[in-house]
């Protein structure tokens, strides 16, 4: 007798299983078109059933990564420890998610560059960037990340190059 599991998964991965119950295969163009879903949720619907810590639906070809040329069929081959079993729906704003972060850690270069240098006034471009890498405890952003932003301030008139020196930084605001 086959074993039973108790899955625990979103509305649309069960939608999804449902579909592919009678171990009837299905393309990625197949299931696009019975659900009814735009690839920004499929793609991650299907990840989440084939590529994650359960395969709960085998794909080919075997791979991490979903495409359109892909094929799923229910993994007859699935055997798990444990009974109830809880697939976690992959995050479907991921890339919002990375805009947001690279976004904040943005203002927090910019903050960090603004306290320095209303602080002393005038620095040269190495002790600023020195200054600011030991400050961002949280994250540590790469030199060109801070140059950027040093370069964003000159425009937006918060800093300007010294007219001697183009290695040293004036506080304006």
């Amino acid at each position: 007798m086959p074993l039973t599991y108790d899955l625990n998964v979103t509305s649309l991965q069960a939608i999804a299983l449902n579909l592919m119950n009678g171990g009837k295969k299905k393309t990625y163009e197949e299931l696009k078109q019975e659900l009814r879903l735009d690839d920004s949720v499929l793609k991650p619907l299907m990840h989440s059933l084939s590529c994650g810590k359960y395969k709960v639906i085998s794909k080919s070809p075997a791979s991490n990564k979903i495409n359109s040329t892909d094929s799923f069929v229910a993994n007859a081959k699935f055997s798990s420890n444990t009974r109830k079993i809880r697939i976690p729906m992959a995050s479907l704003d991921a890339t919002h998610n990375a805009k947001k972060v690279d976004e904040d850690r943005n203002y927090a270069i910019e903050a960090s560059i603004v306290g320095t240098m209303k602080a002393r006034k005038a620095l040269k471009h190495q002790q600023l960037v020195a200054e600011v890498l030991s400050q961002l405890a949280f994250f540590k952003p790469n030199p060109r990340a801070i140059k950027k932003r040093i370069e964003s301030l000159i425009d937006r008139e918060y800093l300007e190059r010294s007219a001697d020196d183009s290695q040293l930084y004036n506080y304006l605001a």
